[in-house]
């Protein structure tokens, strides 16, 4: 099925039928359709602007990271070349540097966390939205189906006229 904006939906002309749903109620009634979609539209976008945002944030703590991982490396250097003094004073450098990044890296992976549980909730939000949107379009094509039916049974009024007479 192809997809539709809400100016096609609002633009939709149905022919004229003997019978027929009103224009006025179908008018109105695309046109709640067409606002709802537009809002699913523009939410959908935000998400996505969203999601990229926490994306950038995500890579930003794991550029973090691997600074602090390479300074780590060269305290653990520079602790080596020193003397006894100064490879007391490496590491304690080292163990405060350590303590750091297990706290970064436990808000990093706390945040990632956080991330993915809010992706699983516009998923699901996204599923939801899905299945209301096909249940309202199987509403509509019972109704379509009935319709036809319906009209598939009627006499035309000379039958039922020539019935009356012939009584």
């Amino acid at each position: 099925m192809q997809r539709l904006s809400p100016l096609e939906i609002q633009k939709q002309i149905f022919t004229k039928v003997f019978k027929g749903y009103s224009v006025d109620e179908v008018r109105a009634y695309l046109h709640l359709i067409a606002e709802e979609i537009e809002r699913l539209v523009r939410d959908v976008d935000r998400f996505s602007r969203e999601n990229a945002m926490f994306r950038e944030e995500l890579s930003e703590y794991s550029d973090r990271e691997r600074i602090l991982k390479d300074t780590l490396l060269s305290a653990q250097r520079v602790s080596e070349e020193v003397k006894s003094n100064a490879r007391k004073e490496g590491e304690l450098i080292v163990k405060d540097a350590e303590l750091l990044s297990e706290r970064l890296m436990g808000q990093a992976m706390n945040r990632v966390a956080d991330l993915e549980r809010h992706i699983q909730e516009l998923k699901m939000q996204r599923k939801g939205t899905r299945n209301k949107l096909q249940a309202t379009l199987e509403t509509f094509q019972q109704l379509v189906m009935l319709d036809a039916e319906e009209e598939a049974n009627e006499q035309p009024i000379t039958t039922m006229f020539r019935k009356a007479n012939e009584s």
